[in-house]
């Protein structure tokens, strides 16, 4: 990927963006033309049916199985791709307000979220948005038609994480309405409630559903880079601990994989596609396992 695309997806950048259409538009051009100028050697083609992506082409004539096989994005002259449906599931409990580089993971959550359902819906797509906690719901169902990506952005430009995660119980009903196979995006930090997130995941891919979770972390979440005697806040109940980092760090550090290895070993057994992204990271890697995803519906 060139600078100049890889500075059109940095999340950090994105931050100054207020318009959040722009900033999912800025990212899927970024991307697109990025992977366009890949050194990547690509594969045979017929050139009489393929040509390489421009800026500005309809990406619903892009072929996504092609894209899959050659990391490069090719035009079809003739064919059309079926389209299919994207729900979108957005962790929207206060644990998402845990900022880092300028950028919370909510943000982040967002901005991948609005590149993603800009993707899917120019390559026509439906797109659905659920927004969830015990004190927001957002609930958009599938729909296709342009007024409805500018009400997916619209409510995510809109939204803020508080409360906690809802028990699967609370939420099942939004899920059962499909009689298709779909694919299932759904982005969280997996911090609290792990067993109710654990369940909710699980559910969803036993409805038979692509399921494709973001797992958000924070570079310093992670390293614990404090030194001395810090006090912490819990983001959701608001309790407050003094700890000295020197002190617990090893043991943080040690419990924070096992947590991370235990939810991997669940998601594996029930094969729901889970990757980690740093919040301080560019969006492209996720934008690739999206088009991953869908191929396998496609």
């Amino acid at each position: 990927m060139s600078v100049a695309s890889y500075r059109f997806i940095d999340p950090r950048v994105l931050a100054a963006i207020a318009n959040l259409q722009l900033v999912a538009k800025t990212v899927v051009d970024g991307f697109m033309l990025g992977l366009h100028q890949s050194p990547k050697s690509g594969v045979g083609l017929e050139f009489n049916q393929y040509r390489s992506y421009e800026p500005g082409d309809d990406l619903r004539r892009v072929d996504w199985k092609m894209y899959a096989r050659s990391d490069k994005f090719f035009v079809r002259e003739s064919e059309v791709e079926t389209s299919t449906s994207v729900r979108f599931v957005l962790d929207a409990s206060a644990s998402m307000n845990h900022s880092e580089s300028g950028i919370s993971k909510f943000d982040y959550g967002r901005f991948l979220i609005a590149s993603l359902a800009y993707l899917a819906h120019y390559q026509g797509d439906a797109i659905a948005l659920y927004a969830l906690s015990d004190e927001v719901q957002v609930c958009l169902e599938p729909r296709r038609h342009h007024r409805h990506l500018h009400q997916v952005l619209n409510a995510l430009q809109s939204l803020r994480a508080s409360g906690k995660w809802k028990p699967w119980q609370a939420i099942e009903s939004l899920f059962l309405s499909s009689r298709h196979r779909e694919i299932i995006v759904f982005v969280s930090d997996m911090h609290e409630c792990h067993e109710e997130l654990r369940t909710a995941l699980t559910k969803l891919a036993g409805l038979r559903h692509e399921v494709l979770l973001c797992y958000l972390v924070g570079k310093e979440e992670l390293s614990l880079p404090q030194r001395g005697a810090v006090t912490f806040e819990d983001l959701e109940t608001g309790e407050r601990i003094e700890v000295n980092v020197d002190l617990v760090r090893a043991a943080y550090q040690k419990a924070f994989a096992e947590h991370a290895r235990a939810m991997q070993n669940t998601l594996f057994e029930h094969r729901i596609t889970a990757h980690q992204f740093f919040i301080q990271d560019p969006l492209d890697f996720a934008l690739r396992e999206f088009l991953r995803a869908r191929k396998k519906l496609g």
